[in-house]
């Protein structure tokens, strides 16, 4: 939607600074930082596991209350707040509540007299890689649905429910399925194919119509698919070309699931008969490892088949593979036997600052930038009233601060923390122009503006882009809380209700949704909230929810809060593995094929699509560039240097000269793979977004290895 339209404009309109005095200059300074060995912050925690019950903070927010103008609908009447908005699965209940969703393999859509299915071919160009918008089957009742609802959900499913007089069609929807389920109560089922689609065959047989019984059917379609519906227990069905349906009411489950090659009729008929009803996520950080552990609710019995994607893959320790596979946008699903998952991922050193010095020979230039920023103060008309582009501009201050604690310039540190609270401090106490207020309908903070007008602050008010925007707040009180223990003790809280806002862990926090934007299967966030797409959800801007979660660590560690600390590091592993296999697109990456991967980075995914463009122009800088910013010491964890030496050639093809500020971000992927020579490109660079200082720019490149 309006995801990440942030102007890179020019910094500037500040008087010129006067000639900086005489410094004594260490060197640069950068050796770790504050942070103790590797920038971390301190020793690590030797074990920590993340309590699903244990809310963050029970201070609720103390912003004004207001009811938010998009009602959430029948599909959702029977929730309460706070509710989900940026789920996968939000397509179900927002607008007509007829759009797709991707459950991975499966396209679905929860229409008002069936459950729509589809498994279209990947179209590969140039520009994006698609699926078409199809139903192949409506999983359905020869009775008439009177309504349909969202039943539950949790963080690996959601659970829609079908009503007609006399039952109920249920359906779990289970992320990863390789079979889609209905179950029915007192209502007689019907399978019905789409349009332009005809059955050809029923176990074999092209003599139609007919009646067939059992709990296996093979359905051959005219489209050249085959796939196989399973009965527990069995049933009758009388078919034609245009349907499957039973004349007796049914209290049982029907499994739905495309057979994808030679071998995988066998292995779906090993495991139809458990069925996976929902799940939950369990985290536990052993210094600096994470184990992320998706346990699935099953019924029945046997072995769960559950599909992986490619970053599963990586990441799945002691799998059990099974041989099916499906083609997705994404990449290749892997067939998985088992209930319950373990995800291993290694957890970024990253703390404060740079693992490592600046370098001795570009010291006073670094200094000598420092105090030409000095007088850096944010776009009062800007920083008080927009979210994204005024947050951008608080994280440049507080990133100035650190850099001049680093390099030994507490004095200048002081002065420039005291700046960036005259401009935190009124967005936390909602006394800006612009002021958060809380939403009593959906539970969360939004602005004043936004809930106003929806196409205002990149549509936050309906729930876009909240990580990107209050990551630097977070970012900014993270530096605060760090050097100021009045100021911790003051707005601590205050700064953990934009904590909680993106990723509150516990349900017993009844002031926001668990975990808003992250896709714990996808492993990556989703920015588009309370909008309804065609192509489901969408995220552009990887580097900025990773900086979200980066600032998330520093504000726990600045506040002594482990849970907060290490929630941060693990939605920062999650997002940058995701973001290092979709995003960033290496030449020996299996994920896309050319010649969409030849152009080496994806600008925005949507659940059913990836495309080289962005929301605001198709430029390619602008597709590099907004996969790099902001720049900080988490990106070096963020950009992969194997990613940023495959695609040079085509970053520096979109160069387009230092009077453009996306050249900066294109310098400072440049810097992971030549140090020198961005450094005399950085001399070059005259416009500069206006979240980036040219001293955090110059420091970038001093303190690459």
């Amino acid at each position: 939607m309006l995801s990440c339209l942030g102007a890179i404009v020019a910094c500037g309109g500040d008087d010129p600074p006067p000639p900086p005095p005489p410094v004594n200059n260490d060197g640069g300074g950068g050796g770790g930082g504050a942070g103790g060995e590797g920038g971390s912050g301190g020793v690590p925690i030797e074990t920590w596991d993340l309590d699903r019950g244990k809310a963050l903070s029970t201070v609720e927010p103390e912003f004004e209350q207001a009811q938010h103008p998009l009602d959430p609908g029948a599909a959702l009447a029977g929730s309460r707040a706070p509710r989900a908005t940026n789920a996968t699965w939000m397509n179900f209940v927002l607008g007509d509540g007829d759009q797709r969703i991707n459950a991975a393999p499966y396209d679905l859509k929860a229409l008002g007299q069936a459950l729509s299915v589809a498994r279209p071919p990947v179209v590969v160009n140039s520009t994006a890689v698609t699926t078409a918008d199809m139903s192949q089957f409506g999983l359905s009742a020869r009775e008439a649905f009177s309504s349909h609802a969202v039943t539950s959900y949790d963080l690996l499913s959601v659970t829609v429910a079908w009503t007609a007089q006399g039952g109920t069609m249920t359906a779990p929807i289970v992320y990863g399925m390789p079979y889609v389920t209905t179950t029915y109560a007192g209502l007689r089922p019907s399978v019905r194919v789409g349009d332009g689609v005809a059955i050809t065959e029923v176990n074999g047989e092209s003599t139609s119509p007919t009646e067939v019984t059992g709990d296996r059917f093979e359905i051959s379609l005219n489209n050249g698919q085959k796939w196989v519906l399973y009965a527990f227990p069995e049933i009758t069905l009388e078919w034609d070309a245009l349907s499957m349906a039973a004349d007796e009411k049914y209290e049982g489950s029907l499994r739905l699931a495309l057979v994808p090659g030679p071998n995988a009729a066998a292995e779906l008929d090993e495991h139809a008969a458990v069925i996976p009803v929902g799940g939950d996520i369990e985290a536990s950080v052993k210094e600096d490892t994470a184990s992320v552990r998706f346990v699935w609710r099953t019924e029945g019995e046997g072995d769960l088949l559950t599909m992986a994607l490619p970053h599963h893959m990586k990441h799945l320790d002691k799998l059990q593979t099974a041989d099916i596979s499906y083609p997705t946008v994404i990449g290749k699903m892997t067939g998985v036997s088992g209930a319950t998952w373990e995800l291993v991922y290694p957890l970024s050193t990253i703390g404060w600052d740079a693992p490592r010095r600046a370098s001795d020979e570009w010291g006073d230039a670094l200094v000598d930038a420092l105090e030409d920023d000095r007088t850096f103060t944010p776009d009062q008309a800007v920083v008080g009233t927009d979210p994204y582009l005024g947050g951008k501009q608080i994280a440049k201050l507080a990133r100035l601060a650190q850099i001049a604690e680093v390099v030994g310039k507490a004095d200048l540190a002081e002065e420039l923390r005291a700046r960036l609270k005259s401009h935190l401090n009124p967005w936390l106490n909602g006394e800006n122009a612009n002021p958060l207020v809380y939403d009593t309908t959906w539970g969360g903070l939004v602005t004043t503006n936004g809930l106003a007008d929806e196409t205002a602050d990149f549509g936050q008010g309906y729930y876009n882009d909240h990580h990107f925007h209050y990551g630097y707040f977070l970012y900014a009180a993270a530096v605060l809380a760090k050097y100021d223990a009045n100021w911790r003790d003051e707005y601590g809280d205050k700064a953990l209700w934009l904590v909680r806002d993106i990723a509150n862990p516990s349900t017993k926090d009844t002031s926001f949704t668990p975990f808003r934007s992250m896709d714990w299967y996808r492993g990556h966030s989703w920015a588009s909230g309370l909008f309804p797409f065609a192509d489901g959800r969408n995220q552009e801007s990887t580097s900025e929810a990773v900086h979200a979660w980066y600032s998330m660590q520093l504000l726990g560690d600045a506040l002594e809060n482990d849970d907060v600390k290490n929630i941060g590091r693990v939605l920062l592993a999650l997002e940058t593995a995701s973001a290092q296999t979709y995003w960033q697109v290496t030449s020996d990456s299996t994920v896309y094929d050319v010649p969409f991967k030849d152009n080496g980075a994806v600008g925005v995914l949507w659940s059913t699509k990836a495309d080289f463009r962005t929301w605001f122009g198709t430029n390619p800088e602008y597709v590099y560039g907004i996969q790099v910013l902001p720049i900080t010491p988490i990106s070096e964890s963020l950009l992969s240097k194997t990613w940023i030496t495959d695609t040079w050639p085509a970053m520096e093809a979109a160069m387009s000269g230092p009077d453009d500020a996306w050249n900066a971000f294109l310098i400072a992927a440049h810097a992971t793979v030549d140090k020198e020579v961005a450094w005399a490109e950085a001399q070059e660079q005259t416009v500069l977004d206006d979240g980036l200082s040219r001293t955090a720019l110059l420091y970038w490149i001093a303190t690459r290895p």
